[in-house]
């Protein structure tokens, strides 16, 4: 059997006997309800656990183990392989890009979550990763490395995370942008997307460099370049993920993030209609939208997103 559960969990269910009808009662965009409802097409044992982790806590708290209450205890079980491999993505709880945040004596800036287990080093790389030409990806240890930045050219530097420093702003030689976001499922990154792209479109502009980095570089900085791709390179959602992907291949966006970019999807979808609509001058007759897929590289299940 598969369960699935968010942080808060959605609309309450009436009981077992509406099971089946749960994921056709979610909206189109709830990436929980496609894939539930792909796994049943799939044939596999899938339920929904009614109002989340946070209810079930509260119900039967002798039931949860968190990471603080986990030390000196019992060894966690080990964690299951990932059904349909969509080991690239997580539902974000109190955590930042997969670890905890640096403290203030270490980074000079306030806690933004705890209790994570950081990646293996061997899975970062000890550089930002290019992903076109002058547009990097990174971490907040390639945003402090000045050598590094000086030798690729980098000027302008977009910090995505509410508390990390940064770091050489006084010196003049940095243009930084900072977006006040957090690795959690409760936050609206895709409200930042705008100011974001017209950041690395400037710095594109002017020749220069431009980093985007969040903590460990894995979800809040990916979501922010792959939204950039989308839109500046007119890709679909699946495809500007898989050229991320394939240039940094540990990338792990949350739930919570790639449902926003399957919203922006929708947006730019809708945008380049009106506007093929207002080039012929109206006469192109109104037609649906091909159906949405997203997949990722090391998955061979589809899941097929109703694009109304």
């Amino acid at each position: 059997p598969v369960l699935l559960y968010d942080q808060g969990g959605g609309r309450h269910r009436r009981g077992e006997a509406e099971a089946e009808a749960e994921a056709e009662e979610w909206e189109a965009e709830s990436v929980l309800g496609t894939l539930l409802q792909k796994l049943r097409e799939e044939g596999y044992l899938a339920y929904y656990l009614q109002g989340g982790f946070s209810r079930f806590q509260a119900e039967c708290p002798h039931l949860c183990e968190t990471s603080l209450s986990s030390h000196g205890g019992p060894s966690m079980a080990p964690v299951p392989s990932p059904v349909v491999g969509l080991g690239g993505l997580y539902l974000g709880s109190d955590c930042s890009d997969g670890e905890s945040e640096p403290d203030r004596d270490s980074m000079s800036c306030g806690l933004d979550s705890e209790g994570a287990t950081p990646p293996p080093a061997g899975l970062l790389p000890s550089f930002p990763v290019q992903i076109l030409p002058n547009l990097y990806l990174g971490s907040a240890r390639d945003s402090a490395n000045v050598e590094s930045l000086a030798k690729l050219g980098i000027r302008y530097i977009l910090n995505v995370t509410p508390n990390l420093p940064n770091l050489f702003e006084k010196n003049g030689d940095f243009h930084y942008k900072q977006i006040p976001i957090s690795d959690h499922w409760s936050q609206n990154l895709s409200q930042f997307f705008p100011e974001a792209i017209a950041f690395i479109d400037e710095a594109l502009s002017q020749n220069c460099g431009v980093l985007v980095h969040c903590l460990a570089g894995v979800s809040r900085s990916v979501t922010v370049t792959v939204a950039y791709l989308m839109q500046k390179l007119h890709l679909s959602l699946n495809d500007a993920y898989d050229l991320v992907k394939r240039k940094k291949s540990n990338i792990s966006p949350n739930f919570n993030f790639m449902g926003q970019l399957l919203d922006f999807e929708r947006s730019l979808r809708l945008e380049e209609r009106r506007a093929r609509e207002q080039g012929s001058g109206g006469q192109e007759s109104a037609t649906s939208d091909p159906p949405s897929f997203f997949t990722t590289p090391t998955s061979e299940g589809v899941f097929e997103l109703d694009a109304t």
